[in-house]
């Protein structure tokens, strides 16, 4: 059986951490990412298997 994972990208986004020296630190399923704009959380909740709601 396959779960399903859903989420909004409001909640995503409040996942994501400014960091002082810019970019961002992003948390997903214990993964954390640096990334440099937020519009990266979709691609990256999508390869978790989230579907992302907007």
């Amino acid at each position: 059986m396959q779960t399903i994972k859903t989420a909004s990208f409001e909640a995503l986004l409040e996942l994501a951490e400014e960091l002082p020296e810019g970019g961002y630190l992003f948390t997903l399923d214990g993964r954390e990412y640096h990334i440099q704009d937020v519009l990266e959380i979709s691609k990256i909740a999508q390869q978790h298997d989230y579907i992302v709601i907007y």
